[in-house]
């Protein structure tokens, strides 16, 4: 099923936030230049919040999140090619490596881009069944599947995938910085140096509670202390669950948990894992395996191999839409 190019944009202030108080730096490697074996065409590409992109390689679609740049910057990074910021139409050059994508930066330094998503951009058709010697499925229960998309997001947020429609991405809350309850503000602050003076603007490197704000001055200079001189509004961080559930983390920045999208039986699941990638049987899931699911409330259950006795690994279901391609050239399966 091709992908084409759809436009997106999106990103909430958590995601702003996050990498508004996150220390920028140069990623410079050391020794021979690394070769960025992967070109791809830039889609589109979005500034509302983080910057993100969406490109598209001979195989697949990334849709990646500028967090790691060169020297210090005031706002939100901004990766660049030839020195001038990633536009749509642009060809760049990447090499992947785990869950972040790097482009050079010039010197002997290069840039880096979470992966929120990867995605196929055609999708194989899916294998026959297996079926016994009289050629009845070994477990009925279950359907074949594939893996056509993996992916990030914040826990408890609602990320989507980069050929999903804008309207399919939510936008999280914004609360008031109180004393019990802090929260990563959504940009600078105007506060009263502890130490006296006129009001400064300052960007927060940390949480805001109660007033004190600690950030470095938009003008420049060291870092300061100061009181806000009226409320900060922001996205809250108390709120943040554990990656898997349990009671919400008391501080520190976003949980980042990875994500499946699935293929099977008419249906595309997106399904949470954990902060580690997933896997099934220690093995980590790729984008084109096939696998058994068997779904159960709000729960898949993924294996390696049908039958009765195969190891299963439970997933936690985010959402699941109509395989569209599916129902052009297959009968309602509701």
């Amino acid at each position: 099923m091709s992908r084409s190019s759809r436009s997106f944009s999106y990103f909430s202030a958590v995601l702003s936030c996050a990498l508004a108080c996150c220390p920028l730096t140069s990623w410079a490697r050391g020794g021979d230049a690394q070769p960025y074996p992967i070109q791809g065409k830039v889609l589109s590409n979005s500034a509302k919040g983080a910057h993100s992109y969406q490109v598209e390689t001979d195989s697949k679609i990334y849709l990646l999140m500028c967090e790691k740049v060169k020297g210090f910057h005031m706002g939100l990074p901004d990766c660049k090619v030839d020195d001038k910021p990633i536009a749509a139409g642009d060809t760049v050059q990447l090499r992947v490596d785990g869950d972040w994508a790097y482009i050079p930066a010039g010197k002997g330094a290069e840039d880096g881009l979470r992966i929120l998503t990867t995605e196929l951009k055609v999708i194989p058709p899916l294998p026959p069944p297996t079926t016994d010697a009289s050629g009845k499925s070994p477990n009925p229960v279950s359907e074949r599947g594939m893996v056509i998309g993996t992916g990030m997001h914040i826990a408890g947020q609602r990320v989507g995938w980069s050929t999903a429609a804008p309207s399919s991405f939510s936008q999280p809350g914004i609360a008031m910085a109180t004393a019990g309850s802090p929260v990563m503000a959504t940009g600078p602050v105007m506060a009263v140096p502890v130490t006296g003076g006129a009001p400064v603007m300052v960007m927060p490197t940390g949480p805001t509670g109660g007033g004190i704000v600690t950030g470095v001055p938009v003008t420049g200079g060291a870092p300061i202390t100061g009181i806000a001189t009226g409320p900060v509004m922001g996205a809250p961080i108390g709120g943040v669950p554990h990656a898997g559930g349990g009671t919400p983390m008391g501080g520190g920045g976003p949980i980042w948990v990875h994500l499946l999208r699935v293929v099977s039986g008419g249906k595309i699941y997106q399904l949470e894992c954990s902060t580690k990638p997933c896997e099934v049987d220690k093995k980590n899931l790729e984008l084109g395996d096939t696998i058994v699911i068997r779904t159960e409330k709000k729960s898949a259950y993924l294996s390696s191999a049908a039958g009765n006795g195969a190891k299963e690994q439970k997933f936690k279901i985010l959402g699941e839409t109509d395989d569209e391609t599916a129902a052009e050239t297959a009968p309602d399966t509701k």
